[in-house]
């Protein structure tokens, strides 16, 4: 049974990002070890001092060790982690099993050494800022390669060549399945299990990537519930475009993501990870 705190998380992500909630996969299938890089992060809500599969905040990547050496980075997106100080959490906890509300719960569980976003986060809808890094010790991500961070510019140079709308995409992450068609509306599952489908570029503008959602007309899948700060893979290799905002309430129609090779993205995170 999906304990309160969960409920707790939810109705937070509402309460603080109406237009930006937390999304996860829909339309998917379980990722199995596809995306081992692809994690999940954790706050202890309860203050148990147990950590359980549905205190789940967030998706999001495991980006290589800082820039000097010092940390593993964990990339995720900045509103799941602005919320922290309103409720006094300055503990978090990574972890990628891929799936997270089985007899063993999380395991593997890193514990945070800090964590940041943007500090321009929030104050411009047409640039959210969006970013945010967990800082984990340096050595604790075993056995795993990183994700591999674009150029600058790097969606740029394909609208000239009409190559965007045909980029092969996945989308990872953990958290709720939107089931659509259902009497009283959509409803949503969360199981914990790690997930991944192909999604459809619909536009690009200064800072965000446009995916459609709509699996009628794509085929395809999309984002919902607790996959806020997924990473989007070019399809078939290590390379994210993007990492999860937000998107439509009933995860049906349309998801923004933060692009990651603009200028703004990468002055924040270039202050931890070593950039192409």
């Amino acid at each position: 049974m999906v304990r309160k705190s969960l409920v707790i998380v939810l109705a937070l992500m509402f309460s603080l990002f109406p237009l930006f909630a937390a999304n996860a996969v829909s339309n998917g299938e379980p990722d199995g070890s596809r995306h081992p890089m692809v994690g999940a992060m954790f706050a202890d809500f309860t203050g148990e001092g147990e950590i359980t599969g549905d205190e789940l905040v967030c998706s999001g990547s495991y980006a290589g060790p800082s820039v000097d050496g010092s940390y593993d980075v964990f990339l995720t997106a900045g509103h799941c982690l602005a919320f922290t100080p309103a409720y006094g959490i300055t503990q978090l906890y990574v972890s990628f099993d891929n799936e997270v509300l089985d007899e063993d719960g999380p395991t593997g569980l890193i514990p945070s050494v800090a964590f940041y976003w943007d500090p321009e986060y929030g104050h411009d809808f047409g640039n959210l800022h969006d970013s945010g890094v967990i800082l984990l010790p340096a050595g604790s991500v075993t056995g795993i390669d990183p994700v591999q961070l674009p150029p600058a510019g790097y969606l740029d140079t394909l609208v000239p060549a009409a190559q965007i709308k045909d980029l092969p995409v996945e989308v990872v992450g953990y958290g709720n399945v939107a089931i659509w068609k259902q009497p009283g509306g959509t409803k949503f599952s969360f199981d914990g299990v790690r997930k991944t489908a192909g999604t459809m570029i619909k536009g690009l503008t200064k800072s965000w990537v446009l995916y459609n959602q709509n699996v009628d007309a794509t085929g395809l899948g999309g984002a919902c519930f607790g996959d806020s700060g997924s990473p989007q893979f070019i399809a078939g290799t290590s390379m994210i475009i993007s990492t999860t905002s937000g998107g439509d309430v009933n995860c049906r129609s349309h998801n923004y993501n933060y692009r990651l090779d603009t200028d703004a993205a990468r002055n924040f995170l270039g202050q931890f990870l070593a950039l192409p």
